[in-house]
């Protein structure tokens, strides 16, 4: 060939033999096969998420999930909400959401939502992004920086800015009075290394605040002293997001309650939350103020979020 190409005055060109290697797999066509593999032992295919470097499926069967992730690499992600046998669980009820974006960081390439759901708590999201040598990798959301087990639930753009913000629901399950249990969302910045705490975007905080605002002036009215506290608990968890001073916060929930009549019952509970406040957001008998009320890591909680 390249004699033929030289006496036609085209030139010669040296062929490699790296011209003909090719290493790796087709990801269409081995997800194909794993969707015919695993729809023979029972599974249903529930969603195709493909990019120009990956194709990403989501199964079911019975109660069970599983997701498989392939790129030129071949299978490089496996999820299994429960083990061989479907006995134990593994990952949990794992599923590819709708994602807001192709392209959820920025930079350019799709990437891949996944969401993890769990009875009674709010779904987990997880980010994965997929280079051009079809490697794998989670891109962190730093939801513990907030509070221990804390996941962020959505991404969106909060402040319009075009970056997509992950939004972590924080409950207070302990710091309920009458069983108004105090809830916030807060956001998390996309940096170079993932989402991240770094205070409220203004025009979050101010949606954020205006409702609790009126909603605390008309539970002051019709004299709801559990309502009203927990609007405070809120207002003050706002400012302590925001980078407020511990004082600060504690003036938020000391406001809400201010020239109310409290029983002495309402009275003891406000002084607990109170107190759990003010030394960090400790809830009352050490029990620790994350989505899911555990202990663990409490120490590391207090003060981060700002």
């Amino acid at each position: 060939m390249a004699l033929a190409l030289s006496g036609c005055g085209g030139g010669s060109r040296s062929l490699r033999l790296e011209d003909w290697v090719r290493v790796g797999v087709d990801p269409r066509a081995e997800a194909e096969a794993i969707e015919r593999a695993l729809t023979d032992a029972g599974w249903s295919l529930a969603t195709r998420r493909e990019a120009p470097d990956f194709v990403a499926l989501a199964f079911t069967r019975d109660e069970q999930r599983a997701i498989r992730l392939v790129t030129r690499r071949g299978v490089v992600l496996a999820l299994d909400s429960h083990e061989l046998g479907g006995l134990r669980i593994r990952h949990g009820l794992v599923s590819l959401p709708e994602p807001p974006r192709e392209d959820l960081d920025g930079d350019g390439r799709p990437d891949l939502l996944i969401a993890r759901e769990e009875a009674d708590a709010p779904r987990c999201l997880a980010v994965v992004r997929v280079d051009e040598e079809g490697r794998a990798a989670s891109l962190p959301i730093a939801g513990d920086a907030l509070a221990t087990g804390a996941c962020a639930s959505e991404l969106v753009d909060v402040d319009g800015d075009g970056e997509l913000e992950a939004v972590v629901a924080l409950r207070w399950p302990e710091l309920a009075m009458e069983g108004e249990v105090p809830a916030v969302e807060a956001p998390l910045v996309l940096s170079s290394e993932g989402w991240r705490p770094d205070g409220l975007p203004a025009t979050h905080r101010d949606a954020e605040l205006a409702p609790r605002l009126a909603a605390l002036e008309r539970a002051r009215a019709e004299l709801d002293v559990p309502q009203a506290a927990r609007l405070g608990v809120e207002l003050a968890a706002l400012a302590h997001l925001a980078g407020a001073a511990m004082s600060a916060q504690v003036e938020r929930f000391d406001a809400a309650l201010a020239g109310m009549v409290l029983s002495e019952a309402e009275a003891a509970r406000a002084a607990e939350i109170r107190g759990a406040i003010a030394a960090g957001w400790r809830a009352p008998d050490a029990a620790c103020a994350t989505p899911s009320g555990s202990c663990d890591g409490q120490e590391e909680q207090e003060g981060r979020a700002r």
